[in-house]
């Protein structure tokens, strides 16, 4: 078996997010063809593991994706958190030399290879548009004096808006580790799991939901000593409420949020008629149903 250098992950989790991922998915082989050492992974719960559309099959068998079950969040979370879901998968073990994960609702425009996500102890991320959490009743501090630990003194510019300054606070929907271990033989992934899980549990501080898994990467990095690279937005770059697309002109990875975004990107039509392209023929309405029920314009015609 080919020695896999970078794992691409992701979840699907129900047809909307299954409707998602063939973007996704479609993007990512277009895009990464001639990278055969990447792979892509979808992660799915238990009650959606083996349930796949055959359309959303098709198109992960044509595209080399393997399907994993999620491990059973019994006991994880102190309350529902279906965000959580990225955090189980990135805590699971691969053979690749590191992962990359994707939220399901992007699309690549373009490859990355300048990127180097095996760089042990680092965290690759792109800081977050602006400040979601911790601007009132001092949580930041709080949150750092849980595990014994001073705010830091270092900052990132936030992406949107004024692009301030702001604590280590980034975007989860693009995350990339080194799958080697960084402490007590465990990777990034599975420190980060572990101290979302603890966060949540024990740690009284209000309106986590649906931040924790924010919250909790730069505590992670932190508490074990760890390194990140704030990445500028190219690579996870939000056009949610964005009126002016001429900053996708530059952009890797589209991170569009709702399918009403995605249609005034520029780029929409050409990647939706590449997955029309690459989707055999037989499943075309399956998909297109799919499509459809996620809010996604088909051709016309």
């Amino acid at each position: 078996m080919m020695n896999r250098s970078l794992s691409i992950i992701f979840i699907v989790d129900g047809e909307r997010l299954q409707a998602q991922s063939l973007l996704l998915v479609s993007s990512l082989y277009r895009q990464l063809a001639d990278t055969p050492a990447t792979e892509l992974v979808a992660y799915a719960p238990e009650r959606a593991f083996g349930k796949l559309s055959p359309a959303t099959q098709a198109l992960f068998d044509l595209c080399g994706v393997r399907v994993c079950q999620l491990r059973d969040a019994d006991g994880m979370w102190k309350k529902d958190y279906p965000h959580g879901n990225k955090l189980l998968a990135a805590a699971e073990c691969r053979d690749s030399e590191a992962t990359l994960f994707l939220d399901t609702d992007m699309v690549c425009l373009r490859p990355f290879p300048e990127l180097d996500f095996e760089r042990a102890g680092t965290v690759f991320a792109v800081p977050e548009g602006v400040p979601t959490w911790g601007e009132q009743n001092d949580r930041w501090r709080r949150a750092y004096a849980h595990y014994g630990m001073d705010l830091p003194t270092d900052r990132v510019t936030l992406t949107r808006g004024a692009q301030r300054s702001y604590y280590p606070y980034f975007n989860a929907g693009f995350v990339g580790f080194a799958n080697s271990a960084v402490h007590d033989g465990k990777h990034f992934g599975q420190l980060w799991l572990e101290t979302a899980s603890d966060f949540d549990w024990n740690c009284s501080i209000a309106q986590k939901r649906p931040w924790l898994d924010q919250i909790t990467m730069p505590l992670t990095i932190k508490r074990f000593g760890l390194e990140y690279e704030a990445l500028p937005d190219v690579y996870n770059y939000s056009i949610s409420n964005r009126e002016d697309m001429s900053g996708t002109e530059d952009a890797r990875i589209l991170h569009y949020h709702r399918a009403m975004f995605l249609e005034r990107a520029p780029q929409y039509p050409t990647l939706r008629d590449d997955l029309f392209a690459l989707m055999p023929r037989e499943h075309h309405a399956e998909m297109s149903r799919l499509l459809t029920l996620a809010n996604y314009p088909l051709p016309s015609g």
